[in-house]
């Protein structure tokens, strides 16, 4: 068959265009980026695709050919780039629209666990209007709606529950109590495969889960274990506690940052997200493992403890960064400015040059500082900070070079800033 993915570059939807690939179907992956996705995953036909703004009419030309349809699209909350009515809603409804008027009957729609329950939630609410969307169509429709997908790559809750088990000693969480039926990624890709048999069921919807029920501090102490790191003791935060850092997790998503701690997820949190994959299990025969089976099937290895340790260990890190520099330039152009104008003295500028080279450097220092706060082009920015580190070491060298045995070492500090900065350019990445 020829199997149109959407959201190919996603956490579930690359897995799905390989396992696809894998089974013999010839994949066409759809993506917001789809250059950026074809150098992470070789193979399929990567064409753009945005739920924001495509239309019917959009989606008609790329259906053509096409056999069946899997879409995975899915944002957690709104953010700059992201928009959960037009992704969940509107994006899936024109792409259903779109596949009833080409004749394409067969559409597999990638939904979540927990939706009927948590109501409340705007990501909830949103992805049972998309499932209403599709059942309203003239098509031979399956929603799927999977529990919590474990795989040796990590995205969104499951990145943020392995970065805190990186944590030593103690493990903070909300709750602890909520049930989880993980399925392994390569149990749930099956799944869906098989799916796209004509045969197999339609007109339904299934809770896609694994046979075994851990609760959330179960499912933390077991990653721990897998990843080496012993056991722990679970820290309960309390929700009131808890609920500024998700309220930041919001403003950082409406400045492009991506991160899981949102004030949906938090909601997401009342509910257990089991699901019951009895109906699934009848009609297809499936037999996914438990979490603690896929564990040993699949041995942590080093990038995996490397993740989970970095997991809040490099965003602090970007933090202090920026505001290290970001504060460099604020304290020159205030309380330091005296102090500032008293080393370009040193330095042997003269009275006239020294306000517009103050004025520059310390605005090239906030700059940054901001531009990285923001997660603003990380790599570049690090980089930038790099050379112009470099710069001022040859500057004071020249105008300053006894500043290189100062006791309170002003030349010799920088250098470690310069090899943080290293470190997280070479680890800034995004899905």
């Amino acid at each position: 068959m020829r199997v149109l993915i959407t959201g190919a570059s996603g956490f579930i939807g690359s897995h799905l265009a390989a396992s696809a690939r894998a089974a013999g179907h010839e994949v066409c992956a759809a993506a917001r980026n789809p250059a950026a996705a074809a150098r992470r995953l070789a193979g399929p036909d990567w064409i753009g695709c945005d739920f924001r703004h495509d239309t019917v009419e959009d989606w008609l030309p790329r259906l053509v050919g096409v056999d069946a349809v899997i879409n995975c699209v899915g944002v957690l909350q709104d953010g700059l780039g992201d928009d959960s009515r037009k992704a969940h809603v509107d994006g899936a409804a024109a792409l259903f629209e779109a596949c009833e008027r080409a004749g394409v009957r067969r559409v597999l729609h990638i939904s979540a666990v927990g939706v009927s329950q948590a109501a409340d939630s705007d990501y909830a609410r949103d992805k049972l209007a998309g499932e209403a969307a599709l059942k309203a169509r003239d098509l031979d429709w399956l929603i799927l709606r999977p529990s919590l997908v474990i795989a040796r790559n990590v995205y969104g809750g499951t990145a943020l529950m392995r970065s805190l088990c990186g944590i030593p000693v103690v493990t903070p969480l909300v709750g602890g109590g909520q049930v989880f039926r993980p399925i392994g990624m390569d149990d749930l890709c099956a799944a869906i495969i098989d799916l796209l048999r004509p045969d197999a069921p339609s007109r339904q919807s299934f809770d896609l889960a694994g046979p075994e029920r851990v609760s959330l501090a179960e499912t933390v102490r077991g990653y721990r274990r897998w990843l080496g790191f012993g056991e722990t003791r679970i820290l309960t935060i309390p929700r009131w506690l808890a609920r500024p850092a998700f309220w930041m997790g919001d403003v950082m998503g409406w400045l492009g940052v991506r991160t899981s701690m949102r004030t949906n997820a938090l909601k997401q949190l009342d509910f257990d997200v089991e699901g019951d994959p009895a109906d699934w299990l009848a009609a297809t025969g499936a037999q996914p493992r438990g979490f603690h089976d896929w564990l040993a099937a699949n041995p942590a290895g080093l990038q995996d403890r490397w993740h989970a340790r970095l997991g809040l260990a490099r965003p602090l890190a970007r933090w202090m960064l920026g505001l290290y520099w970001l504060m460099t330039g604020v304290l020159a152009l205030t309380i330091a400015k005296d102090h500032a104008y008293s080393v370009l003295t040193a330095g042997g500028f003269s009275e006239a040059a020294q306000p517009p080279v103050l004025w520059f450097g310390s605005l090239f220092d906030i700059a940054l500082g901001t531009a990285m706060l923001a997660k603003w082009r990380v790599r570049w920015v690090a980089t930038i900070m790099i050379l112009g580190t470099f710069g001022y070491i040859a500057a004071l060298s020249l105008t300053l070079p006894h500043l290189w045995a100062d006791a309170l070492g002003p030349v010799l500090k920088v250098f470690p800033m310069m090899a943080l900065a290293l470190m997280i350019a070479a680890t800034e990445d995004e899905r």
